[in-house]
């Protein structure tokens, strides 16, 4: 017997729309992606789902639409407000914000959360919290966990009593850009180049010395010009250094001994980069795929989502 299709899950980003059809377990049927992200399609939000995933809503009976990403930004199609953490992991789709116009309804954003602390502190993440639910929802580690999801804006989030607790937002992957392309590092190292596992190791031990970030940085330039570094090894180096410390400022922060195991979601060899680095820092870590997290967080959601309807 073919399994019912229950919902479709949308990941829908500045640069990418990935749709996924699940069953009522979260196993997927089907998937589907385009280069039509937000910034792409000149606001046709309900024009580029019916061309993504209209053939599976007319086959598929009471299918519910969840949208994850920056869908729900303010350059998406409804600004849907940050949910503030503390936030639960169980129960989420309370948050979910009804886009009434599609599907008789049964479409849901589902919003990213805010921090902000007494001394004035704010981060946000809007995308990354369906991942975290999926993979605590798979590891089953809602108790006393970190979750880190490696990229371009890396987030880091803890999870304690159930709860989201913390974000912490590292542009860790912006940073490594602009220094190797636009920096006068950019002379000293080879992104062409295979990365350099050894060079990597050194730089994230080189982290845990004292002098701070910018003048580390700066030994990328003066291993090159003296000769004890060749451009190969630099880009290795570079991002040891920038992912070290950026481990080292989470540990800092939140005491090593509070931060459990620590969850990498994604699915790129930046993550292999994360876990060795962690690994080094004495962190025990897990890899969880990014689709298989954001799968798990979308089902954990449906049932709150369809009773939301059925209230309606």
């Amino acid at each position: 017997m073919a399994k019912q299709a229950v919902s479709i899950l949308v990941d829908w980003g500045t640069t990418n729309f990935r749709a996924y059809l699940l069953d009522e377990n979260g196993v997927c049927l089907a998937e589907t992606s385009a280069p039509s992200g937000i910034s792409q399609i000149n606001g046709a939000f309900e024009a580029t789902l019916n061309a993504n995933i209209g053939e599976w809503l007319n086959t598929h009976d009471n299918l519910t639409v969840v949208l994850a990403g920056m869908i729900g930004s303010q350059i998406g199609w409804k600004n849907t407000p940050y949910v503030d953490c503390p936030a639960p992991i169980s129960g989420y789709g309370q948050y979910g914000v009804q886009v009434p116009e599609f599907n008789h309804g049964n479409c849901w954003i589902i919003p990213g959360m805010k921090q902000e602390t007494a001394d004035g502190k704010v981060d946000v993440m809007r995308g990354e919290e369906l991942q975290v639910i999926g993979a605590s929802m798979l590891s089953g580690d809602t108790d006393a966990a970190s979750y880190c999801c490696p990229g371009t804006h890396t987030k880091w989030v803890k999870v304690n009593n159930q709860q989201i607790q913390t974000i912490t937002t590292a542009m860790t992957g912006e940073t490594f850009s602009l220094l190797s392309k636009h920096s006068i590092l950019a002379h000293s190292l080879d992104t062409s180049a295979p990365l350099d596992e050894a060079a990597f190791i050194k730089g994230v031990q080189y982290s845990q010395q004292p002098g701070g970030l910018l003048n580390h940085i700066f030994s990328v330039r003066t291993l090159f010009v003296t000769g004890k570094q060749a451009t190969s090894a630099g880009a290795g180096y570079l991002s040891g250094l920038l992912i070290g410390h950026e481990i080292r400022a989470f540990m800092e922060a939140n005491g090593a001994e509070s931060i459990g195991t620590c969850h990498i979601i994604g699915s790129s060899s930046l993550n292999q980069l994360y876990q060795t680095a962690m690994n080094h820092f004495g962190i025990s870590t897990t890899l969880v795929a990014d689709k298989d997290a954001s799968i798990a967080g979308a089902n954990s959601l449906i049932q709150t989502l369809k009773d939301r309807l059925c209230r309606n």
